[in-house]
């Protein structure tokens, strides 16, 4: 029968806190119970040098610069000190286990010497002896060694807080144990890369495979975060598999079953970094129809994978290459502690709506610095050019090739993955121009469909103001002068969020709208005053000098000015802006027919079948009927010379057939 342990959001944390004030305490310990002469040590040459004499018992004894070439045991026997005893990161020079083995004796045997009461040392300038300290005080650790355990402490403290408060979510789990992990290979490394200068080596092997355990425990649980988050990749649960195949790992570390250092603690790590990246396309592939998810999942690689990948880049890359990375491992730690107080923002706080903004600028950031960075490696350590030299040609090439041809693909990309809104607005604008004023709510949804690209657009209560919805899924528009409140749903296709740039575009979009439509109004009303002035002039001058010329001249002529003027008054009334009604229009036929039978001597049977439509007919197209059914009665009565003449008209609601 087994128990489940339910606690309180804030027991978990306190728990946490407890045990990085233990983890805390520990590592003080430790690092202020060693034997101390008071001396900061750099590497010369193939000895060892003083870099700064900070207190007795070493003040007035030993002076900066002063080789240490080594000590004499009580016996006389010389023990020499050379720079691999300043190694802060040990698993970053070794390649076997076993030379790792004998530098951790190595350390036992000088070790013992400092824990005497009276230490002869080898200097340049002959023998010395001085009276190392039991301890060492409190105040000489170094500022990395408080950054590694700031390091630890909060990322422990931020994977706590993100299991406490999602346990539902079985990621947050293996997200706490990266958490626990970061303090074991911080803490752990906080002690051993600080030294003075010597470590007892059972404590020294102890420590550095509780940091090589945590390392491999960190990226066990990284890959088996992104097996779970945003979505479970499969039915059956890997994270258990995931992380036993690590611990197995660093059981073979403790008992020695294998002598590679690559092998064993290096290559798990980069093979699981590497696999994250695959695993993070899987998952970027399943949230493809889901914005919230993918938002999701591109806050959570920013952070972890733009730290993890700095880290190695930084410190493992060297490390393969045969560079003793050690020195900067400590404050490289800074990495994962960015990581893990991002993710839990991101988690916990973060509305990821606003991340679209510079998702793409911050990788591509990320890794114009690591090419830099690989550019630099290559240079030094696969063409061999002297460091100072390759630091001035990566420079140099950084300048004047790679950040312009960045540039230009950077410019290309944003083209194509931001596309600008130009080309939507100059089709808003035609269609504007072109559309009657009773079509300004399809042209505005029109416009909102062209630009945002919603998977489904619906009309709202009217909200107080524009206004990101339903955390990024939707967008909310204030309806006014006519037009309507609508919800805009799943931004282009349901590919991305909307964020507050969309806000700030709808607000610049509908201010364009109003002034483009009040200018088309403005348009047409001077449109229509124009017409209206020509047609009066047309109207008032030519048609009366047409009517006079018809009374004064004798047949045929004068039917010829009569047409004409028929003609010019269809020609007038057809720039008239109003509508005319279908049964006004036929009214007019008839009449004009009719009027026409007559002056031939010819009777008219008018017909109209069908219902009348209640349609309305403009003036270009009202024109051109009146010219075909004109010339069709012109024709009939020139060529049939007809005692009848049968005009069948049959409507219907779309069409008028003659």
């Amino acid at each position: 029968m087994g128990y489940a342990i339910n606690l309180a959001p804030e027991r978990i944390l306190s728990l946490a806190a407890l045990v990085a004030a233990f983890a805390i305490g520990g590592a003080l310990w430790l690092a202020t119970q060693q034997p101390s002469l008071g001396v900061s040590w750099r590497a010369a040459d193939h000895a060892i040098a003083v870099d700064q004499v900070e207190r007795p018992p070493a003040a007035g004894v030993l002076r900066p610069g002063q080789k240490v070439t080594g000590m004499l045991g009580p016996d006389g026997r010389e023990y020499d000190l050379t720079p691999l005893e300043l190694t802060p990161e040990p698993d970053m020079v070794f390649m076997q286990y076993s030379g790792m083995d004998a530098f951790y004796a190595r350390q036992s045997q000088r070790h013992a010497l400092f824990a005497q009461d009276s230490l002869r040392l080898q200097t340049s300038d002959g023998e010395v002896t001085l009276k190392p300290d039991a301890s060492r005080p409190l105040g000489s650790l170094p500022p990395v060694f408080w950054f590694q355990l700031l390091c630890g402490v909060g990322g422990l403290l931020a994977g706590a807080g993100v299991w406490a408060y999602r346990r539902q979510d079985p990621a947050t789990k293996y997200y706490a144990l990266t958490g626990v992990a970061m303090l074991m290979f911080s803490v752990s490394a906080a002690i051993y890369s600080t030294r003075e200068l010597t470590l007892n080596g059972t404590l020294f092997r102890t420590l550095s495979a509780i940091n090589q355990s945590g390392a491999l425990l960190f990226c066990g649980g990284l890959v088996a975060v992104l097996w779970y988050y945003p979505t479970q990749l499969a039915r059956f649960s890997a994270g258990p598999w995931i992380v036993a195949a690590f611990l197995a790992l660093s059981a073979a570390i403790w008992l020695r079953l294998h002598d590679s250092v690559e092998l064993v603690a290096h290559m798990p790590v980069i093979v699981g970094y590497l696999s994250t990246y695959v695993l993070a396309a899987f998952q970027w592939r399943r949230t493809r129809s889901d914005p919230l998810q993918r938002a999701a999942l591109r806050w959570f690689l920013l952070s972890w994978l733009f730290g993890s990948g700095a880290f190695v880049a930084f410190v493992m890359l060297p490390a393969l290459m045969g560079y003793d990375s050690g020195a900067i491992q400590g404050y490289a730690f800074g990495f994962f502690l960015l990581i893990h107080v991002g993710v839990a923002v991101g988690v916990l706080r973060y509305q990821l709506f606003r991340l679209d903004r510079w998702w793409f600028v911050a990788w591509s950031t990320f890794f114009a610095g690591l090419a830099i960075i690989a550019l630099d490696l290559l240079f030094v350590y696969v063409l061999g050019i002297d460091a100072r030299f390759s630091l001035i040609t990566t420079l140099a090439l950084a300048g004047w090739l790679y950040f312009p041809l960045r540039q230009a693909l950077w410019i290309r990309v944003s083209r194509w993955l931001r596309p600008e809104h130009p080309p939507a607005l100059i089709q808003m604008v035609t269609q504007a121009l072109t559309q009657s004023s009773s079509d300004e709510i399809i042209a505005w949804r029109a416009l909102l469909q062209r630009v945002f690209q919603p998977l489904r657009m619906e009309t709202i209560p009217a909200p107080s103001g524009d206004r990101i919805s339903e955390q990024g899924l939707a967008l909310d528009t204030v309806g006014e002068a006519g037009l309507p409140s609508l919800r805009l749903n799943y931004c282009e296709g349901g590919a991305r969020l909307f964020k507050p740039a969309d806000v700030a575009m709808l607000a610049d979009l509908r201010h364009l709208f109003r002034e483009i439509l009040t200018y088309r109004n403005r348009l047409a009303e001077a449109v229509a005053a124009e017409r209206d002035r020509v047609a009066r002039d047309l109207h008032d001058d030519v048609g009366a000098r047409l009517l006079t010329l018809a009374h004064r001249l004798d047949e045929p002529y004068a039917e010829r000015v009569r047409e004409a003027l028929t003609e010019l008054r269809s020609v007038v009334y057809s720039m008239q802006p109003r509508l005319m009604p279908l049964e006004d229009a036929l009214g007019d036929w008839r009449a004009e027919v009719a009027e026409r039978c007559d002056a031939a001597g010819v009777a008219l049977d008018w017909r109209v079948t069908g219902d009348t439509p209640d349609h309305s007919i403009a003036g270009g197209p009202l024109l051109a009927a009146t010219r075909v059914l004109r010339e069709a009665v012109t024709n009939a009565i020139r060529h049939a010379q007809p005692e009848q003449l049968v005009v069948a008209l049959a409507l219907s609601p779309t069409r008028i057939e003659c």
